[in-house]
């Protein structure tokens, strides 16, 4: 068998992670103040914008490669330096409203002039008592000067999650 390098084992992680999505919400997320909760998307178990255009979203998705949360942390990491975004930051320990730990990177980047802020956030809850593992990825972007007003929203948002 040949020997996989740690970006075609990333790539292949990222795909395999974005394929399992089974719509099976997991999870419970309060729509930030300030925000409207979108209608149902397929990508997306949750998704809510405010009127000026930040998104936060959610997905919740079955950990059949049972990975840790510092694999799936990297390959989405390695995914999104690939396109172009640029790290704010090294990753920052993150706590949801359920006592899951987890790992958040903060990326900028330059798309057609206008400079735009995204973040990350990854938890991975193990299977347990009637449990699956899972992995839950917390999504939040937009233009950085509305993004950054937004900010205490979604921080809030984030660490209210209950899983």
């Amino acid at each position: 068998m040949r020997a996989m390098n740690l970006r075609t084992l990333t790539l292949s992680a990222v795909l395999c992670l974005g394929a399992l999505s089974q719509g099976c919400a997991s999870f419970h997320m309060n729509t930030p103040s300030g925000f409207a909760e979108l209608d149902g998307n397929d990508d997306f178990d949750y998704r809510a914008t405010n009127a000026e255009g930040v998104v936060v979203a959610v997905r919740s998705e079955r950990n059949a490669l049972h990975g840790n949360l510092e694999f799936w942390s990297r390959a989405i990491d390695e995914r999104l330096r690939g396109q172009g975004y640029v790290p704010d930051g090294d990753a920052r320990p993150v706590t949801n409203a359920s006592g899951l730990e987890g790992l958040q990177r903060r990326y900028v980047r330059d798309l057609g002039g206008r400079p735009l802020r995204y973040w990350i956030t990854v938890f991975r809850r193990p299977s347990g008592f009637l449990r699956r593992d899972r992995v839950f990825v917390v999504e939040a972007g937009g233009d950085r000067e509305v993004f950054d007003r937004a900010m205490p929203a979604v921080e809030r948002a984030i660490a209210e999650l209950s899983t």
